[in-house]
């Protein structure tokens, strides 16, 4: 489980994962608050990538020492869950005042396939939010090979948007043509391709 803590002077927020039994993602959160009281009521609060209002994610009451933890999505005895998305921004709220901002964003995971008798592959961006479209038309993704010394790029393509039922609602997507065989290929996005919505990431390795 990793935690990275967001600390502020009235609230305190840290952020972690893990995948639960039923492979759903679980978000946990926790800190305290500054008077150190028990029965205070904190509120996680997100906002969407690309979103300018918050959304309560959810709420707890402080434990002895000002304690506080909530998980989403929370199980028995009071069952309750709220959707998260790549590139939320989580805050705690007490008493009017916040944490510091927990910007949560998972790897771009582009996928690839390939063109039945070519030597193409297109190269598939499918954002999963809410609202579908995060503004990847436009933007690089690059081809890169496995060397000795680590993948190295070799050449990067303009993603353009697609309607595709098969790949999603939203779709953007780039083409390489590689006549070389037998070299070890990835599809990347960058970081600032990615952001802000996602992390840089790779597809699956493949070779050509």
């Amino acid at each position: 489980m990793l935690a990275v803590a967001a600390v502020a002077a009235s609230v305190t927020l840290s952020v972690s994962v893990y995948i639960g039994g039923n492979q759903q993602r679980v978000h946990v959160f926790s800190g305290t608050v500054s008077n150190r009281a028990a029965g205070e009521y904190v509120e996680v609060l997100g906002r969407y990538c690309g979103k300018k209002a918050d959304r309560l994610i959810a709420g707890t009451l402080t434990q002895a020492g000002g304690r506080w933890r909530v998980e989403n999505p929370r199980g028995l005895p009071n069952p309750a869950y709220t959707p998260v998305y790549s590139g939320t921004v989580f805050r705690a709220r007490w008493h009017g005042e916040y944490s510091r901002p927990f910007d949560w964003r998972v790897l771009a995971l582009p996928q690839v396939a390939k063109i039945a008798g070519t030597r193409t592959w297109i190269v598939h961006v499918v954002p999963a939010t809410p609202w579908g479209d995060v503004g990847f038309e436009g933007k690089p993704v690059e081809l890169q090979r496995l060397t000795p010394g680590g993948w190295k790029l070799v050449r990067s393509a303009v993603l353009t948007r697609k309607q595709s039922g098969r790949w999603g609602v939203f779709n953007y997507e780039a083409r390489f043509t590689v006549p070389t065989r037998g070299l070890r290929l990835r599809a990347y996005l960058p970081d600032e391709s990615a952001s802000p919505c996602f992390r840089a990431g790779g597809s699956r390795p493949w070779w050509s």
